[in-house]
């Protein structure tokens, strides 16, 4: 049995479920705390559907019973159309029932999404190997997961400091600022040096913890820490857990300048990613409770903007050059729009047939184009998507930097100019649920810098998209000369 198959699913169940749909915001009267608590309860259910979908399969797959394994499946992939372990095992299913056809569209969306997968190592699909079509996207989404792209290694993060998260620059003189999830500290690196050194840290700043997102404010001399009580902080306590806040401080001297924290409601809270507006209006996005938060200036606590109960988990989160719609990735469903004013419509981003939107931490707007960090897909990748006039779709994709060596889940990074600085690698991989090395060493952390413009468009035609589809129902299905042909499933 193939170590990737059902098993590997039931990680999602803590990740959290929705049925897609039309996204909507949270009337204006709704109390916050109503809001919360409603998030809370519909995750739970939808948690409990996809956990019983996990195990209906896992146990399908376990009896032999391939036609209930795919049905399950898709069940799945309705509901979660990004995911790519649900789209691979779907094309196991379908060419284990001989539904050749229907294991080569689900094959050939992957490949036009740019998914990489060594076919030749998955046993459940030989039956699909005497069809030319195979050989065919076999080597292209094997070609998928080679390095594309060009970026340099501007700084190196030791393994001395775990499991580092978010960054910011100040553009000013240089200084390249680092925070990290196990001990709470912020770390400082000058433009002449390769060392760093502690900023801010709990001696200094007493209500640090967990830090998960950084941001200069060089207009004001602030420096934007989202904080919380993560269980893989080392000075984790139970009592803690759900306290999370904003803290401001000074960009030159590290000293704390004010604090903001959630208002606790009885529900998990835990600030991740964060925007700046022009006019220093913090927003946030919380990783526990799908909500994003407001801080606008002279306010005392976040507010709660928006939520909708349709969130897995949010990541990252960038606003529109106006400043009237908030771009938000879930890590599950791909990215929403919002309106930040009035009734706070939401919608899911219109994207092409050849974008998957899965598994996006990192997520910035550089001029009309969204910059992404995708580490939940293969090849883990970074990407610029160019966004239409409207700014509510994605007119075309460009590949930035994919498939690099040093890649080992790229997370969070911060926009300098036209260039993308970001750490390329994580120590989340390396580390139990409490933060605890699985071995030591923990790696060192390369922090890479990336050119956003200078990137070659990625697009597929709608025509060469219906010619492929074209060919994989009829000819190239057909199996070589001399081979009979496998019963229709159309």
């Amino acid at each position: 049995m193939n170590n990737r198959i059902v098993i590997a699913c039931f990680s999602l169940i803590l990740l959290g479920a929705f049925l897609l749909g039309t996204v909507q915001s949270a009337q204006a009267q709704e109390p916050p705390e109503m809001l919360a608590q409603t998030a809370e309860q519909r995750m739970a259910q939808q948690q409990a559907q996809i956990g019983q979908w996990l195990i209906q399969a896992a146990q399908a797959y376990s009896d032999k019973d391939y036609t209930a394994w795919a049905a399950v499946l898709e069940q799945l992939h309705q509901a979660r159309p990004f995911n790519a372990d649900f789209m691979r095992q779907l094309v196991m299913a379908h060419a284990m029932n001989g539904e050749t056809a229907r294991a080569f569209n689900m094959m050939l969306m992957m490949q036009q999404q740019g998914l990489a997968e060594r076919w030749d190592q998955v046993d459940e699909v030989a039956s699909l190997r005497q069809y030319p079509l195979y050989e065919h996207l076999n080597r292209l989404m094997r070609e998928a997961g080679e390095p594309l792209g060009n970026a340099e290694t501007v700084a190196m993060l030791g393994g001395q400091y775990s499991m580092p998260e978010g960054l910011a620059h100040d553009a000013r003189d240089g200084r390249l600022f680092a925070g990290t999830v196990r001990d709470g500290q912020i770390l400082v690196r000058s433009a002449d040096s390769d060392d760093w050194t502690v900023f801010a840290s709990r001696e200094t700043v007493p209500s640090l913890k967990s830090v998960f997102d950084l941001i200069a404010d060089e207009e004001r001399n602030h420096l934007w820490v989202a904080t919380g009580a993560a269980p893989q902080f080392r000075d984790f306590n139970t009592s803690d857990f759900g306290r999370t806040a904003l803290i401001k401080l000074d960009l030159q001297s590290g000293a704390l300048l004010g604090e903001y924290r959630v208002v606790p409601d009885g529900q998990p809270h835990l600030l991740g990613s964060m925007e700046l507006a022009s006019d220093g209006t913090v927003y946030a996005a919380d990783t526990l409770t799908p909500l994003i938060y407001k801080l606008a200036p002279g306010d005392a606590r976040p507010e709660i903007l928006l939520g909708s109960p349709i969130f897995t988990g949010l990541r990252g989160i960038a606003l529109s050059e106006d400043g009237q719609r908030l771009y938000i990735s879930d890590y599950e469903l791909g990215i929403f729009v919002f309106e930040v004013e009035g009734r706070k419509r939401g919608f899911q981003l219109n994207t092409p047939e050849n974008l998957n939107a899965a598994g996006i931490d990192g997520l910035y707007r550089w001029n009309n184009s969204l910059v992404v960090i995708q580490n939940g897909v293969l090849p883990q990748r970074v990407m610029r998507l160019d966004l239409d006039d409207s700014g509510t779709g994605v007119a075309n994709v460009a590949p930035l930097v994919v498939a690099q060596p040093e890649f080992d889940t790229p997370t969070f990074g911060t926009l300098e100019g036209d260039n993308l600085i970001f750490l390329a690698a994580s120590h989340w991989p390396h580390v139990d649920q409490k933060g605890t090395p699985l071995q030591r060493p923990l790696p060192d952390i390369p922090v890479m810098q990336a050119n956003v413009e200078n990137a070659p468009q990625l697009v597929v035609g709608a025509e060469m998209i219906e010619e492929m589809k074209r060919r994989s129902r009829e000819g190239s299905v057909a199996p070589p000369s001399g081979q009979d042909n496998p019963e229709s499933d159309q």
